[in-house]
Formats: structure tokens, C-alpha cells, sequence
């Protein structure tokens, strides 16, 4: 009797094993579907410049005379430039679009300044399609707390959570 049920315990094991092990590889399926062109033909390079961005970035202070968009985007840039080693390109036209800022030609930034909700929509469309070709990143200036917490639900709904939002 003993041999019995440790034998019925053993298929249900092999069968959680198995079920576990199947949803690892269809989310590391999906993962790899996420990623950007640019991730998948160079990904050292790309977690090079991920990891080094995320230090940068996190120090930017906006300058005080930034008022526009452009303004913002032309001053990140500039610290970009002065702070880094890659390649900065400020609104390259490409297939998908014009990014505000490419770096390296390995992430793309897209950035709004108190965005509506409106230009929030426009905005998650342009990252989609950037995000094709690049890592994608949103910064942010001005929006709050609430409403960031908006974008990054409806990114995730939208199931574009590998899109990473900056908050100034």
C-alpha cells in the first residue's frame, strides 16, 4: 500500500514539474520575443549601454531654462553627450518614426513634458514601434505621480512593460 501512493505522489511531482517548467519556457519565449532588434543582434553591447544608461540617467537634472519639449530633449542630449562615450543622435528620421534621442543605435528615447492624455496614447504608439528596433525608454518631465502610474498600467496591459518609464 505504502509503494502505491509514493507512486501516485511521484506522477503528480513529474506533473507540477513539468507544467512548472513549461510556463518558464513560454515566459522566456515571450521575453525573447520582446526584445528589440538591436538586443537581439548585439545583446552585450546592449546590456552594456542599458547598464550605463540607467547610472546616467539617473543623474540628469534638467536645466532651469528648459521650457519646451525640444528644450529638454536638446539639454538631455547635450548631458548625454558630455557624460558618456556613445553615439547621440537627436531627431533622426528612421522607418519608425523620429525618436527624440538614439543612443548608440541600441535604445531609443522618447520624451514628453506634462503629457496629456492625448499625447500619452501618441506616445505609447511611437515607443511600440520603436521598440522594434530598440530598447525604448519614456522620459517623463512634470506628470505626477498618479498619472505615471497610469502609463505603466496601460503599458503593461498593453503588454509593452519591457518599455521603461523615467520619471523628472
Amino acid at each position: 500500500m505504502a509503494d502505491e501512493s509514493q507512486g501516485n505522489w511521484s506522477h503528480l511531482v513529474w506533473g507540477i514539474g513539468g507544467a512548472m517548467l513549461g510556463s518558464w519556457l513560454a515566459r522566456n519565449e515571450m521575453d525573447e520575443a520582446k526584445k528589440s532588434r538591436a538586443e537581439l543582434d548585439d545583446p552585450e553591447q546592449s546590456e552594456e549601454l542599458y547598464e550605463e544608461m540607467v547610472e546616467v540617467l539617473d543623474q540628469w537634472e534638467p536645466g532651469e531654462r528648459c521650457v519646451s519639449e525640444d528644450d529638454y530633449t536638446k539639454d538631455l542630449a547635450r548631458y548625454l553627450r558630455d557624460n558618456t562615450e556613445w553615439d547621440i543622435e537627436v531627431f533622426q528620421h528612421t522607418p519608425e518614426g523620429k525618436p527624440d534621442i538614439i543612443v548608440g543605435d541600441l535604445l531609443a528615447l522618447e520624451l514628453k513634458v506634462n503629457p496629456s492624455k492625448n499625447e500619452i496614447n501618441r506616445c505609447i504608439g511611437q515607443c511600440a514601434g520603436y521598440s522594434r528596433l530598440w530598447m525604448t525608454w519614456m522620459v517623463i518631465i512634470g506628470a505626477g505621480a498618479s498619472k505615471l502610474g497610469r502609463l505603466e498600467d496601460l503599458l503593461a496591459d498593453k503588454g509593452l512593460d519591457h518599455i521603461e518609464v523615467w520619471d523628472f
